[in-house]
């Protein structure tokens, strides 16, 4: 639904790296090509190539910016 979602399916399709933050569910999520798989307390995600796409929602919620704010964090340290 929406712009998100068939942004996801898109890179999803490409066979690209794709990772989702659940908002509900607290928790980062892995396309694995057959199904997700979760991230929570293990492999968090880190954007490693200099061309990536970040999207999301229009409601963002304070674990959503949280989440970012962490994955930007750990991808791009000072």
């Amino acid at each position: 639904r929406g712009g998100t979602g068939w942004g996801a399916e898109f890179a999803k399709l490409c066979n690209k790296p794709l990772f989702v933050f659940d908002q509900d569910k607290d928790s980062w999520f892995e396309w694995t090509g057959d199904a997700w798989e979760s991230g929570k307390g293990e492999a968090l995600p880190i954007v490693t190539h200099p061309h990536f796409t970040g999207t999301g929602t229009r409601t963002l919620a304070p674990n959503g910016r949280k989440a970012i704010d962490e994955l930007f964090k750990r991808s791009f340290p000072k």
